[in-house]
Formats: structure tokens, C-alpha cells, sequence
């Protein structure tokens, strides 16, 4: 994975994209943010915010480059490569954690969280903190913001309602373990897909179903390939905006200041139009997508997948953890 991530890295400096702080009068820093996210979405529009900020605020002395789409690896790349220093910048789903610390992993799995509410108290409460901190402390990269992507609903060429209707569903999934579990109990067939290549796996019929938040079933396409749309609501999503500290170390306090400071009020403008482009892009898809909404059995989804929470938490979580996150009120 080394030589991938020296591979990327390499090309993009070729390209101009990844740049360290030049020296000599007049030099521009460049800062590059790598993201899986498509344009349009909240979590991309808050991306495009920082850039216009930190441009702005820095009076052009700072120049910011977004990556969307997998352009620089997918999350595993990125993350990767911020922990190095070979680049700076990334706007992360779970993959921090779910490929690297997934003991960790209790915020992002089915029906754990249970609505807004619940999400915000947990990234904003101690809980959340302990999560936050293990990318810090263990490799280096820093969360600085969270922006809420709304909760995962499940697509398909076909309708399903109950979990038993589930049985057979060769579903895209990403690298993640738990996920995989959770759906394989359910008689899933899980097969993990990098999230650049989900639509052509779609239309291929390589896989025939996906789940995500409705903002990345929209600006990437998915219902081009895609008949139904399934309100499961198994997961609430979140955006992280991270920085590797081997390169932020490296900068003034005034120009640190600065950097996190946009980063915060970029969070905080995506954020305002998060919950109500949930409803807008379910609409979307429905209207304009030509998608069908199919309403589903929450209470049954999560009684079901409820034997393989408690196996991964006996045998994978860290101990405890996932009991404080159902506890928060």
C-alpha cells in the first residue's frame, strides 16, 4: 500500500496537484484536500467554502486545490497519505477508523445511532471525543470539523421491504468489516466495491444493490442504475474534515489559526443545508431521478441485524464502547 500511496502522491506532484510550501519571495502555499465526495453534495459544497475562506482570509496567499472523486485514492489513500504528510488535507467518511482502528468503529454501524439528535450529542459528547482522538494520537491526523450526511438508505433493482426480503442481495458494500457482518446475517452478499467505482459496478450489474446517504445516491448518479430506493435509515453518516499535523506542524500560529478557523466555519455553512438536502435529494430522486421510495420496517431491520451487534461487540468492539454510545440521551 506504500508503494500505492508513493505512487498517487508522485503522480499528482507531477501534475501540480500536491505541492509542499514553496519557498522564495512572492510563493503562493498550496494546500490540496483529497475527497471521495462528489460535487453538488453539502459535505463538497463545504469544501468549496473553505477554499473561497482560506483564499480570501490569507489576502491569495493561499491557495487551496479539492480533489473530489476519488482522484487521489480512495479513503484509505487519503488517509494514508495525510498520516505521512504527503498531503495535506482530506475529507473522510468512516475510513479512518473502520480500516484502521475498527474496534473503534460503534458510531457508524447499523442502528446504533438513532436519529439527529442522537448524532450530534455523540460527535459533540466525550464519546465522540475518544473516537476523534485515536487518528491523532496513532497516525497523526487531526478531525477538525464534522458535517452531518444524513442517514444511509439502501437502493436496489428490486423492492425490499422486511429483512428477510434482503436473502440473496449481491450488495456493494466498502471495506468494512462490521458492515459486511451485519448484512451477511441478514443473507446479503456482500461485495466490497471502491466507492469511485459504485456506479459502473451498478450499471454492469457486477453488483445490483448500494446503500448511502441520499446526497451521494444523487451527485454520483446511482439512479441512473438503480429502480428503488429503500428507507432503511440503518446508518446516520458523517463527513470528517481532517489535516495531517506532520504538515500542519510545520506552519505559523497566525496561518494554523487561520486554517482552522475556515475549516470550522465550513463545517458550519455545510451543516445549514445538510438536513433539509436530505429532504431535497430524496425528492429528487423520486421526481427527477424517476426512483421509487419504498417505506420499510425500521423496528424489524434492527431487531434482525441485533445478533451479529452483539457478536461484533463481543468479539471486535472496544470493550464497553458501544453500550455508552446506545446510552447517550
Amino acid at each position: 500500500m506504500r508503494g500505492k500511496i508513493a505512487l498517487v502522491v508522485a503522480a499528482a506532484a507531477i501534475l501540480g496537484l500536491v505541492l509542499s510550501i514553496p519557498s522564495g519571495a512572492g510563493a503562493k502555499m498550496k494546500i490540496n484536500v483529497g475527497s471521495t465526495f462528489g460535487p453538488g453534495a453539502p459535505v463538497y459544497k463545504g469544501q468549496e467554502k473553505f477554499k473561497e475562506l482560506v483564499e480570501q482570509r490569507s489576502k491569495g496567499e493561499i491557495e487551496v486545490f479539492i480533489h473530489p472523486l476519488g482522484a487521489m485514492g480512495g479513503e484509505r489513500d487519503v488517509f494514508e497519505a495525510m498520516s505521512t504528510g504527503g498531503l495535506e488535507m482530506g475529507a473522510m467518511g468512516s475510513g479512518d477508523i473502520s480500516i484502521f482502528f475498527p474496534k473503534y468503529l460503534v458510531f457508524e454501524v447499523p442502528y446504533v445511532l438513532r436519529d439527529y439528535d442522537h448524532f450530534w450529542k455523540f460527535w459533540n459528547g466525550p464519546v465522540g471525543k475518544i473516537v476523534n482522538d485515536v487518528p491523532l494520537k496513532q497516525k497523526g491526523v487531526k478531525t477538525v470539523a464534522i458535517v452531518y450526511r444524513g442517514p444511509r438508505l439502501l437502493t436496489a433493482n428490486r423492492p425490499v421491504k422486511t429483512p428477510a426480503e434482503v436473502k440473496g442481495l449481491k450488495l456493494r458494500l466498502p471495506e468494512i468489516k462490521p458492515w459486511m457482518e451485519v448484512w451477511k446475517s441478514l443473507g446479503a452478499l456482500p461485495t466490497p466495491v471502491p466507492f469511485q467505482e459504485v456506479y459502473m459496478a451498478l450499471k454492469t450489474g457486477v453488483v445490483e444493490a448500494q446503500e448511502n446517504p441520499p446526497e451521494s445516491i444523487w451527485s454520483l448518479k446511482f439512479y441512473e442504475a438503480q429502480k428503488y430506493i429503500m428507507r432503511t435509515e440503518h446508518i446516520y453518516s458523517a463527513c470528517k474534515y481532517q489535516i495531517s499535523m506532520k504538515w500542519f506542524n510545520t506552519l505559523n500560529k497566525e496561518t494554523q489559526d487561520l486554517i482552522i478557523k475556515a475549516w470550522e466555519d465550513a463545517a458550519k455553512y455545510a451543516n445549514e443545508m445538510a438536513v433539509a438536502a436530505d429532504k431535497d435529494y430524496t425528492a429528487k430522486l423520486q421526481k427527477e431521478g424517476g426512483m421509487t421510495l419504498i417505506e420499510v420496517d425500521k423496528a424489524a431491520f434492527a431487531k434482525a441485524v441485533e445478533p451479529a451487534m452483539e457478536k461484533l461487540d463481543k468479539e471486535l468492539f472496544e470493550p464497553g464502547l458501544l453500550k455508552q454510545v446506545r446510552s447517550i440521551k
